[in-house]
């Protein structure tokens, strides 16, 4: 394995993700000729040790800016991919899992925020799902490193489609058939007791709560 490039949409939590990875030894480049950067670090895995790229986040591989046209270029270099989708958007991130599938590439999928499902009232069926991604498919929640080992010993098993290119509407038809068989949403408010469990895990209202814990200790 040359390396591992974690892509996926903006704002999905993967620079989390690649923390939770590769820990807090990591460098910070500009693709050559541009002033796009990225993120790198390493991660073992088995006996190897496996650079780790976090690309610039891109929402297709349609490039419609310089860092989206770098981040395709870096999907080109025949690395295994972690893609990283926010399962609380499912139909959002998909499009790029269904891109990259197209393409044939090597990846796992990241299903990232997975704790905010249940909150949300969004069940997902993730057997089925690997099934009709043929590819696998591990729950994550990076902010308190929820599924990381999992991530990580998925990633010897990622496994790529040689599926025909879909036009734009052909792969929103899909999606839409993907999601009708492995989402359902129940409409729900927060409980008190998961507001308090998000507060714990982000680190300013966390540490406001480890000082009151301690305080009434």
């Amino acid at each position: 394995m040359k390396s591992l490039l974690l892509v996926g949409n903006p704002n999905v939590g993967k620079s989390v993700v690649f923390s939770r990875l590769t820990g807090v030894r990591t460098t910070v480049s500009n693709y050559p000729g541009t002033t796009v950067s990225y993120t790198r670090g390493f991660l073992k895995i088995g006996d190897e040790k496996v650079e780790v790229v976090d690309v610039p986040g891109i929402y297709t591989l349609e490039p419609a800016s310089e860092a989206d046209e770098i981040a395709v270029r870096m999907l080109q270099q025949g690395c295994t991919l972690v893609n990283v989708v926010n399962a609380t958007q499912l139909e959002r991130g998909l499009y790029l899992t269904l891109e990259l599938l197209e393409r044939g590439l090597p990846l796992v999928v990241a299903l990232n925020m997975w704790d905010e499902t249940s909150h949300q009232g969004i069940h997902i069926d993730l057997e089925r799902l690997r099934t009709l991604l043929g590819v696998p498919v591990t729950p994550t929640a990076a902010l308190s490193g929820e599924g990381i080992k999992e991530l990580v010993q998925s990633v010897p098993k990622a496994s790529s489609s040689n599926g025909s290119r879909r036009s734009r509407d052909e792969r929103w038809a899909a999606i839409g058939d993907i999601l009708r068989q492995v989402q359902h949403i129940d409409h729900r408010h927060h409980t008190w007791l998961e507001r308090l469990q998000d507060a714990s895990v982000k680190p300013v209202t966390g540490l406001a709560l480890a000082v009151a814990v301690l305080a009434f200790a």
